[in-house]
């Protein structure tokens, strides 16, 4: 085996999203089991919240900054993996970084680099062109990675159709610490007082920043059928972004919803536990964070059959990608079930996370990986 000294973790950015929390908790992780391990972070953007939190933690993190208007910055990547090339493995996360660590990384003296493939939705709808053209370069340089690191087995048939290496993907699943999400009852009670949810109402909620990929239209417009049968329904949206979009404010009021609209939040495992069903309505996913969340904190869950979401959820929970009427009759049935039954489901849900998903076996599965190398 080869023994790791430094993993150097170059990231697209360091705003809250999931490859962004992932690799925050496993940098906790690994500092926990590995402390030898030296753990750094290049953000190629700005700092962000998750950035801020890690260097509030005591990790070395930088940012560059790097933009369109600014290329010359990438003499700062370079004298940063310069520096750091001596026992060094590259880390790299989503495509940007994936791209400029298959061009850089042998050249500045770093001869292990492992890419992190975390998504599915590739289309028009889902990605920027300019994220297109570079995952299509990525494609053509997959050879150059030593291994190439997902979190959902759903991504590696979407990428090799892209022209991906599959002989070089590895599958480490997200893992959940289930001593943060878990039910609250008390957080429970106080945040419904807070929004005025009656007991008796059903609340069903959506925790996502909002983008294309999330489909808060689907959510909407299943959330205005399940309204029609269920009128004691009440929604919540959380995520950066949600409050601010006028055209999302327009078509709540348009469907006339029940819908509370709130801002990206540092108590979502207390939101979770104010829920009474959580639905998940993207068209696109890799391993939802937030449904393995949602399931942590014995929620019972609905979601689109998009990414992972059908190794997660048993078939009576899983409704079509963009399809409303079927995501509002799953919604319903479980509406209709009842509380103990939600309740019964919610427990499976969290017994599953806990046996399958638990976050201090990912850092090891990361590490058996690196020393393959």
């Amino acid at each position: 085996m080869a023994r790791v000294e430094r993993v150097l973790h170059l990231i697209s950015g360091l705003g809250q999203g999931g490859a962004e929390t992932a690799l925050e908790r496993l940098l906790h992780s690994a500092r926990a089991q590995n402390p030898e391990i030296a753990q750094e972070v290049l953000s190629l953007g700005g700092l962000g919240p998750v950035g801020e939190r890690l260097r509030a933690a005591g990790f070395s993190v930088q940012s560059l900054g790097l933009s369109g208007r600014r290329p010359w910055r990438l003499l700062g990547l370079w004298s940063w993996l310069r520096a750091r090339r001596q026992g060094a493995l590259l880390q790299t996360w989503m495509y940007h970084a994936d791209l400029l660590g298959a061009l850089l990384a042998r050249p500045a003296g770093i001869r292990r680099l492992v890419w992190n493939v975390r998504q599915t939705g590739l289309g028009a709808t889902d990605i920027r062109p300019g994220t297109r053209l570079v995952v299509r370069l990525c494609a053509w340089l997959s050879g150059r990675p030593a291994a190439i690191v997902t979190n959902a087995r759903s991504a590696l048939t979407v990428h090799a159709a892209q022209g991906y290496r599959a002989a070089c993907f590895h599958w480490i699943p997200n893992g959940f610490d289930t001593q943060t999400f878990r039910p609250d009852a008390q957080a429970r009670q106080a945040l419904r007082r807070e929004w005025g949810v009656a007991d008796d109402e059903l609340l069903v909620g959506l925790v996502a920043r909002l983008d294309p990929q999330k489909d808060h239209a689907n959510f909407l417009q299943a959330a205005a059928r399940l309204h029609q049968a269920w009128p004691a329904a009440r929604f919540v949206l959380v995520g950066s972004g949600i409050p601010q979009d006028a055209a999302l404010g327009a078509e709540i009021a348009r469907l006339k919803l029940p819908v509370l609209r709130l801002d990206n939040r540092a108590d979502i495992p207390a939101v979770l536990s104010a829920l009474d069903l959580f639905c998940l309505s993207s068209r696109a996913e890799g391993f939802p964070n937030v449904l393995g969340e949602a399931m942590a904190c014995a929620r019972a869950c609905v979601s689109t059959r998009c990414g992972d979401a059908a190794e997660l959820l048993p078939p009576e929970c899983l409704a079509p990608p963009q399809d409303p009427e079927a995501l509002a009759q799953a919604l319903l049935r479980w509406a209709q079930a009842g509380a103990a039954a939600r309740q019964a489901l919610g427990e499976r849900l969290r017994a599953k996370v806990q046996a399958e998903f638990p976050q201090q076996a990912v850092w090891p599965r990361y590490l058996a990986l690196y020393e393959s190398l």
